[in-house]
């Protein structure tokens, strides 16, 4: 009898000790201390206002062998993009707008312009800030969001894009303003290809 009741009590204490590891474990190490991997109400409010934004923004593109910047302005309302290049050899007065599944290419100092219509989008609309927004809210990929010196950091490992260019997202938000600072992505080695900094943005 004696030794029943002792095999009941290390059952007991087993089963309850491997119940608080396993609750440590799903909080510590599957989630990380300090960092929030669930969509929190928070970055919601954040991106509500991403769907509509214009923006003045100084573009990095990096390879292999090349590092190239360019100055833009970025205008976002709803479906429609548009971004066009102030700053950058040979391609200056370049205005690309995404409109749907059409895209315009025009080049007002050529007098230049074509539509491609049903165009599968151009860098998957990475460059604009409402395509992080929908990829923030798209439950196959993996995000994390922390604090870190005076800003909300947003990660998206883009497990729903094939193309390997362009895996990883990290979003910069100023803590004060809640505006965006800086986009960084990144391919599937978590190399950089493109960098953003928002010089100027307004949402609207």
């Amino acid at each position: 009898m004696i030794k029943v009741i002792k095999l009941k009590k290390i059952v007991f204490f087993v089963v309850l000790f491997g119940t608080i590891f396993g609750i440590l474990y799903y909080k510590f190490f599957l989630f990380g201390n300090n960092i929030i991997k669930n969509r929190s109400d928070d970055i919601e409010n954040i991106f509500s206002n991403m769907q509509n934004y214009c923006a003045d923004v100084t573009v990095k593109v990096l390879s292999n062998k090349t590092e190239n910047s360019y100055v833009m302005y970025q205008e976002v309302a709803n479906d429609w993009s548009m971004q066009e290049i102030k700053e950058g050899e040979d391609v200056v007065g370049v205005k690309i707008e995404l409109n749907g599944d059409n895209l315009k290419v025009s080049n007002s100092k050529l007098n230049l312009e074509k539509v491609y219509q049903n165009y599968s989008n151009l860098l998957n609309n990475s460059l604009f800030l409402n395509t992080f927004a929908n990829d923030y809210q798209n439950e196959q990929n993996e995000i994390k969001c922390y604090d870190e010196n005076g800003e909300k950091i947003i990660e998206i490992k883009l497990n729903s894009n094939q193309n390997t260019y362009i895996k990883y997202k990290k979003l910069y938000v100023d803590s004060k303003t809640m505006l965006p600072t800086k986009l960084e992505i990144k391919d599937n080695t978590k190399k950089e290809t493109i960098c953003i900094v928002y010089n100027n943005i307004e949402l609207k």
